[in-house]
């Protein structure tokens, strides 16, 4: 008897002691921001935030558009945090980060190197690591913050979700997080890339609520590749082929869609379905390290515009084959292009050396970019086509035998 009221007694002191909700935050006291944008200024960063304007992203009201789903606020300071607190002397509430979706920079600064505004990015408690990170090609981040979108009420969820979209069924852009950038920094052997962003259109009509009300938006944020870097610092881009390329190589490809010419003419569109690669790690006569870059891939046929008889099997190996050199030529080609115009190693090479031959790599990494210039990389392929879809022959063939 005496443990239990001792006991209950105890749970009562602590109760009193407990902190409770003491860092509560109430909904109506806060602007939601999810999407920030960092540019560069002579007097340190100007940074935009996309804030959620309640009143009008609560409730659809049909086709009848009031005030923007969204209001875009501009700050300048020394400092990310400084520009932030500035911020707050025209927003009516407290910014509230962790709810970001897109982080986006100018390419301005991007080319300077991204390296000190990640590091508040990287060191606020507020703000979470699932978020995308974008560059904006040929533009500043306020440019792609103040354009409203079709669809989504909020521009930067639209902008999330056409980045998960786009990079499962297109596989030319990056759904690149801050932890994964922060780790190719630090891991040394591969340099980071982002996924570009761009509009279309000006910029005039498209941070206009009527952008919405046109059958056809004279104004779209578009996705733009791959931005290269080398260490933090942004050195070039790459397009499309090239960013697929790179994707390929990072086994990132869920699926994507292509062509190849017929042998008789015209052509055969495929769509992959598996992708996998490996780089695999030799050293040449001369000592120096050689890499294979081996490619597996599984497709689809999904249109054939040629007279090629798909009841043959030599004429599904010949396919095969014809995508099996492309393949291997393309992605070779832009290993190239990255190697000669970049000197960057975006793919993991020096990675891959450094896991497979831990000595030679401590020969090579002071200065694994520069030798990464002219090391040799080979490629080959191996395309096997699965399915040839509902029909068999092509229409052009079936319609010359009448």
């Amino acid at each position: 008897m005496y443990a239990r009221l001792t006991l209950a007694l105890f749970l009562i002191v602590s109760l009193a002691t407990l902190p409770g909700c003491w860092s509560r935050k109430e909904l109506n006291e806060l602007a939601v921001v999810m999407a920030l944008g960092i540019d560069l200024h002579e007097e340190g960063y100007a940074v935009s935030a996309q804030v959620m304007n309640p009143s009008e992203t609560g409730t659809p009201k049909g086709n009848s558009l009031g005030s923007s789903p969204i209001v875009t606020y501009r700050s300048v300071g020394k400092t990310i945090p400084d520009a932030l607190q500035r911020m707050l002397s025209v927003a009516p509430r407290m910014l509230y980060l962790s709810h970001i979706r897109v982080l986006v920079f100018g390419e301005k600064l991007a080319r300077r190197g991204v390296s000190d505004a990640l590091d508040f990015i990287s060191r606020s408690h507020q703000l979470r690591t699932d978020f995308f990170m974008l560059v904006a090609k040929n533009a500043e981040a306020s440019d792609i913050l103040e354009v409203v979108t079709p669809f989504e009420h909020v521009p930067a969820s639209s902008l999330y979700t056409s980045i998960l979209i786009s990079h499962r069924k297109w596989a030319a852009t990056g759904k690149v997080t801050l932890q994964q950038f922060v780790t190719e920094l630090e891991r040394g052997g591969s340099n980071p890339v982002l996924s570009g962003v761009r509009l279309r259109g000006s910029l005039a009509d498209g941070e206009s609520v009527d952008n919405l009300k046109e059958v056809t938006p004279k104004t779209l944020i578009q996705h733009a590749g791959l931005a290269v870097f080398k260490r933090d610092r942004l050195v070039g881009w790459l397009g499309e082929p090239a960013s697929k390329a790179v994707n390929y190589l990072l086994n990132d490809v869920e699926s994507t869609a292509g062509f190849v010419a017929c042998p008789g003419g015209g052509v055969v569109g495929y769509a992959v379905s598996r992708a996998k690669s490996k780089i695999d790690v030799a050293t040449g006569k001369d000592g120096k390290p050689e890499f294979t870059v081996k490619l597996k891939i599984e497709g689809d046929l999904n249109t054939v515009q040629c007279k090629i008889d798909l009841h043959q099997p030599s004429s599904i190996e010949e396919i095969e084959k014809r995508l099996e050199l492309k393949f291997s030529g393309n992605v070779e080609n832009h290993i190239e292009e990255a190697q000669k115009k970049y000197g960057s190693d975006i793919f993991g090479f020096g990675e891959a050396l450094h896991r497979q031959n831990p000595k030679a790599w401590k020969q090579y990494r002071g200065d694994w970019d520069e030798r990464f210039k002219s090391v040799k990389i080979g490629v080959s392929a191996d395309v096997k086509v699965r399915r040839t879809g509902s029909i068999v022959q092509p229409l052009k063939r079936e319609m010359n035998k009448r």
